[in-house]
């Protein structure tokens, strides 16, 4: 297993350059302190701020409350409904009267005071279906937004270690200005006295406003990286932050070489999102057998029981009170229905036809799923090798670069190599140097990239490859 030192100079002469960048432009550094304003940012907080105000798991949240309520209907299903009905009312005009048995035109009061309850039997195993169908669901639901929150945590490392990458590219590019400068000092002195043309200087100066040039590029890139940080951690744009990246001091890439069967093996275990698919798909399966209760009959349980008051009393007997009517009218009954079903115009069998459809429709969709995990995991995969071989050859280059301009430096002091040969020696200095550290951070996101498509990334501390709860 061959391992790379992660964080370690560029080159010596890199390391020389950035003492004396901190000595040169320390006053510089002095002045440009940060507004007292700003807010510094760690990634930890980065985290719990994404995982607190991000849309996509508020969204998720959101779906999974909803299939908890969904849940808690389909349990009251199960239980007996209550209701107690209650009216007020006057008949007025020429009316039949049930007491006296003939028609009349006097007003009559009537009060009426009753309670209701029902409950299924039997509906054809609807609501057990209905029930499992509901809980698989809102397991879906809850693995969905477990599976959201590590794809927000990535999103969150990916994008610091892209800013942490961005700040070193500047960090080279403003050594390499401070380089050109004191290049320029020298041909300067060269010009001055006569062992170098003046066409010498004026390149020297064109180098310089390109290294400068580069810088601000780099300071672009910089800056775009944090704003995808605010992007992503729904933060205020008008406020000025300061993103702590965490430390990576000692830290060491691991080249050793992954069996590709064994991550999609893993991948297949751990992957939440392949255990929505399953779970959706047995909720679908869950809805032929809700659909199905159709062809069944329903029996029905239902009770009642009331009292009422009439203004004309009981008999005629206008002088009953109040109480005595409601005692003496009290009465209630009991009822078992049955619904058998036999012709409903095809509405079944159209309703149990779309529920497998769906089935069908969720059997595909976990079948991509698991297509789409093993080809992320071996794409992933590809990369990781690919990255360590990109950083063995950035690490040749460098070394090779490193040599080449230190070589055409001595040869153009001496005065055997001309301004053109330093030029193209530097420049491919520094791309080699800026190329390293692309190399670096790359294979340390393939690396990550790896961990969160086999599912064992941590979202409670992603960068240092923690196994995934599950």
């Amino acid at each position: 297993m061959q391992r790379f030192p992660f964080f370690r100079p560029v080159s010596a002469g890199l390391s020389l350059l950035a003492v004396l960048l901190t000595v040169g432009v320390a006053p510089a550094t002095a002045q440009m302190q940060q507004p007292q304003d700003t807010t510094q940012v760690t990634f930890d907080e980065a985290v719990r701020t994404a995982l607190d105000q991000n849309t996509n798991i508020k969204r998720a949240q959101a779906q999974a409350r909803q299939s908890n309520i969904q849940v808690q209907s389909e349990w009251m299903d199960f239980a007996p409904d209550l209701s107690i009905d209650s009216d007020i009312s006057r008949r007025v005009g020429r009316n039949f009267s049930q007491v006296t048995g003939d028609f009349t035109t006097q007003s009559t009061d009537f009060f009426n005071l009753s309670g209701r309850s029902s409950v299924t039997l039997f509906n054809g195993f609807e609501n057990i279906s209905s029930l499992r169908e509901a809980r698989e669901q809102a397991g879906a639901n809850q693995t969905n937004l477990k599976r959201t929150r590590r794809e927000v945590v990535f999103d969150v490392m990916d994008q610091f270690i892209a800013l942490v990458e961005s700040r070193e590219i500047v960090r080279v590019r403003r050594e390499q200005v401070e380089a050109q400068r004191k290049r320029l000092r020298q041909i300067e002195e060269f010009v001055e006295a006569g062992s170098r043309p003046t066409s010498d200087l004026y390149t020297a100066e064109a180098d310089l406003a390109d290294a400068e040039q580069q810088l601000l590029q780099g300071k672009r890139e910089r800056e775009i990286s944090q704003t995808q940080i605010i992007q992503t951690l729904q933060l205020n744009p008008r406020e000025a932050y300061d993103f702590q990246v965490p430390s990576l001091e000692g830290g060491t890439l691991d080249t050793s070489r992954y069996e590709l069967s064994s991550l999609i093996d893993e991948a297949f275990q751990e992957r939440l999102d392949l255990r929505v698919a399953e779970a959706e798909q047995r909720a679908a399966e869950q809805g032929i057998r809700s659909a199905r209760s159709a062809y069944y009959p329903s029996l029905s349980l239902s009770g009642s029981y009331g009292t009422d008051w009439s203004s004309r009393g009981v008999g005629g007997d206008v002088s009953d009170d109040f109480t005595n009517q409601l005692d003496v009218n009290r009465g209630g009954g009991i009822s078992l229905a049955i619904s058998i079903p036999i012709f409903d115009r095809l509405r079944r069998n159209s309703q149990v036809e779309q529920a497998r459809v769906q089935a069908q429709d969720a059997e595909y969709a976990l079948q991509d799923q698991r297509q789409e995990i093993a080809l992320q995991v071996r794409q992933s995969y590809l990369d990781y090798q690919n990255a360590v071989q990109q950083l063995e050859a950035a690490n040749k280059r460098l070394r090779a670069a490193e040599r080449a301009r230190t070589a055409a430096q001595e040869r153009y002091q001496l005065g055997s190599a001309d301004i053109v040969e330093l030029q193209n020696a530097i420049r491919d200095y520094v791309d080699a140097a800026s190329q390293q550290v692309r190399a670096r951070y790359e294979l340390f996101f393939q690396q990550k990239r790896i961990d969160y498509n086999v599912g064992r990334l941590s979202p409670s501390a992603p960068l240092l490859g923690a196994p995934a709860s599950r």
